[in-house]
């Protein structure tokens, strides 16, 4: 392998952002239809849930611990700008209440729309294909060059 391609990375291309973000979008706007579908409330309560658990992981849990908002004015999965002007680049280890609470945000994103998604097969592949393709291009293209070395997805070698 090449120097360039074991390098860590500085910060995130359109095209890499647009996927992650254009994908989670995606997968929680299908979660919502799903939900809405049966019951409009349940679908703003399912909203709701995801933007108060995507406060906690960006504002306490895990992205304030990220060099990429702070140092590289860059982040992959919101504008750097929603985090660094509103925190501060925290130091020290994530404890490990934190990185619960990080990983219970995203299982909650994930779990909460599956009693509604099951049985509606279009939504539910492509709810699945989406998190399937983002399950798999974090670790394998980003995770295994990132600077967060903090963050326990973190597969760049020391």
């Amino acid at each position: 392998m090449s120097e360039t391609r074991n390098a860590l990375k500085d910060g995130f291309t359109w095209y890499e952002k647009l996927s992650m973000r254009g994908g989670a979008a995606a997968m929680v706007g299908i979660g919502a239809f799903a939900i809405y579908q049966s019951n409009p409330a349940l679908a703003a309560g399912y909203l709701v849930f995801v933007a108060l658990a995507g406060l906690v992981v960006l504002y306490d849990s895990l992205c304030v611990y990220c060099p990429y908002p702070f140092k590289h004015s860059d982040c992959l999965f919101v504008p750097y700008q929603l985090i660094a002007s509103v925190a501060t680049h925290r130091t020290g280890t994530i404890s490990p209440f934190r990185n619960l609470l990080s990983a219970l945000a995203f299982g909650g994103i994930a779990a909460i729309p599956q009693y509604w998604l099951w049985g509606n097969w279009g939504l539910f592949g492509t709810f699945w294909a989406l998190a399937v393709a983002l399950g798999i291009a974090v670790p394998t293209c980003i995770c295994r060059r990132c600077r967060h070395h903090r963050c326990p997805m973190n597969l760049a070698k020391p």
